[in-house]
């Protein structure tokens, strides 16, 4: 029962229960001091009465204590306690020399714990009582209205119980506000913890809340462009304008694309399960040149709208790498279509994938006016102001900002270059480890 007291708090916010626990303290201290001033009263042969008021406080201080430990009546217990106190001070004025004895060391005690443990009025009800009871017996003392029994023969008799006294009350005052300080400063050290806990759940939760934002725009802007193709098509078949051929064509097109298109959502909503669960990417044994062909055949049909070709070609021995095939194909699906958006209509893009043993680098070439220098360090910014295409096609402004995001987090470089006066260059590079 008594380890939930004087061991470190469970609830490091609760103030009430530190009080608590340092009222404990300062009952053990004063029991103590208690049973020592009747050992030295005793020894300096003073009067027996006040030995035997020792003997009764004692054993009322132990109630209180059973009351605070047991009952939890910290309230009431404290003011018993100190009702006590200043009861045996007021009454040792009187046996143990007045001002001249050891009585005035008491109520410094007193005083602490008063600061201590209440809170007004209660603190200046007490101090109160303390101050001006002892102030009014010294004053009737020295105006000779009361008596007080000399019980010192001898001065030196005087020093010892004072001296005593005030070395007693002195280790009592250190150890209570030694003590005091500490569980103050444990108590502070446990909040500054809880504090940082609760601002690092805070981060976790608006991290999550922000990648929650980012992969809904990341979705919205890879569903836009197919839905979009999807409806044009569907409005061509709606006018008649298609023959039966064309129409046979348009379709298996249109199931080719629905394929791709189902592979960009898995991949996309894998990454996003992926970044909600906190989980790392998974790597895959992945052969570049078949991605490299995989990612043209995925966008040519989008392409095909604008009378584009996509070309795919590969500058070195092709390898088969653990790769975040994933991630990579996201990235590439969104440079791909953006140069399918500033590409002018019947213009080629191309899809370079440069091999090395040392590095992977995919390059986006597209023709057409390079981007303003002023613009070029925004580009890769969340909600960069966005262009229209080539046909008044519009952007989101999130497509490159969040890709930027995911080459980051697996430690890819994502950036772009003007490769000609007349040609827009993206590029994905991939350390091979």
């Amino acid at each position: 029962m008594l380890n939930r007291f004087f061991t470190k708090e469970n609830d490091p916010g609760n103030l009430e229960q530190l009080q608590h626990r340092i009222a404990l303290i300062f009952v053990f201290l004063t029991f103590s001091a208690i049973l020592i001033f009747g050992v030295t009263d005793y020894l300096l042969g003073l009067n027996p009465i006040l030995g035997k008021i020792r003997v009764v406080y004692a054993i009322l201080f132990a109630a209180c204590f059973v009351l605070m430990v047991r009952y939890q009546k910290f309230f009431l217990a404290m003011n018993l306690m100190l009702g006590l106190i200043l009861a045996f001070s007021m009454v040792n004025y009187f046996f143990n020399d007045g001002f001249q004895g050891p009585t005035i060391f008491n109520l410094f005690v007193f005083v602490v714990a008063v600061a201590i443990f209440f809170k007004k009025p209660w603190n200046l009800i007490w101090w109160l009582a303390c101050i001006g009871g002892y102030l009014l017996l010294f004053y009737l003392e020295i105006r000779e209205v009361i008596l007080v029994s000399k019980n010192y023969s001898l001065p030196m008799d005087l020093f010892w119980d004072n001296a005593i006294s005030i070395f007693l009350c002195a280790i009592f005052l250190f150890i209570g506000i030694y003590l005091l300080i500490i569980n103050y400063q444990k108590q502070q050290e446990n909040l500054l913890s809880l504090q940082k806990e609760n601002e690092q759940q805070l981060a976790e939760l608006t991290s999550l809340d922000r990648k929650k934002n980012d992969l809904i725009a990341l979705l919205s802007h890879d569903l836009k462009g197919p839905i979009y193709s999807l409806n044009s098509t569907l409005e061509l078949v709606e006018q008649g304008i298609l023959d039966g051929r064309e129409l046979g064509e348009i379709l298996e097109l249109l199931k080719s694309q629905s394929f791709q298109l189902n592979q960009v959502l898995d991949n996309t909503l894998d990454w996003v399960t992926s970044e909600l669960e906190t989980k790392s990417s998974e790597k895959h044994l992945t052969d570049l040149k078949q991605l490299g062909e995989l990612m043209r055949e995925t966008m040519q049909i989008q392409a095909m709208r604008k009378n584009q070709r996509i070309d795919f070609e590969l500058f070195g021995s092709n390898q088969q790498v653990y790769l975040e095939s994933k991630e990579v194909k996201i990235i590439l699906k969104n440079l791909l279509d953006n140069a399918i958006k500033f590409a002018k209509s019947g213009e080629i893009i191309r899809l370079h994938l440069v091999l090395s043993p040392e590095q992977i680098r995919w390059e986006v070439l597209n023709p057409g006016e390079n981007i303003p220098e002023e613009l070029q360090p925004s580009l890769f910014e969340f909600g960069a102001k966005s262009s229209f295409g080539t046909q008044k096609e519009k952007g989101t402004g999130i497509g490159l900002s969040l890709c930027k995001k995911i080459a980051e987090s697996l430690g890819m470089k994502l950036g772009y270059q003007a490769a000609s006066p007349n040609t827009n260059l993206f590029f994905l590079e991939i350390a091979i480890n």
